[in-house]
């Protein structure tokens, strides 16, 4: 398991318990059935997730920077 440092900010990100979840996943321990369920919703999520990220690259706002003003000299 990788230590990590907790930041303010990961209080409020919701992705973090799914990434938890997912690292806890033990899949030696899942039936056939739950191994198949698991992985088409992997895979629809992972469809969402790239859909997502693809409409953010091609947008000048990705929501990710915050400009600035730099007050004149």
């Amino acid at each position: 398991m990788v230590e990590r440092s907790t930041h303010e900010s990961d209080v409020h990100d919701l992705s973090l318990g799914v990434i938890h979840a997912l690292a806890m996943v033990d899949v030696k321990a899942l039936s056939y059935v739950q191994l198949r369920r698991l992985c088409a919703s992997l895979t629809h999520a992972l469809e969402d997730v790239e859909a997502e990220t693809r409409r953010r690259s091609e947008s000048v706002d990705t929501g990710d920077t915050v400009n600035v003003r730099r007050p004149p000299p």
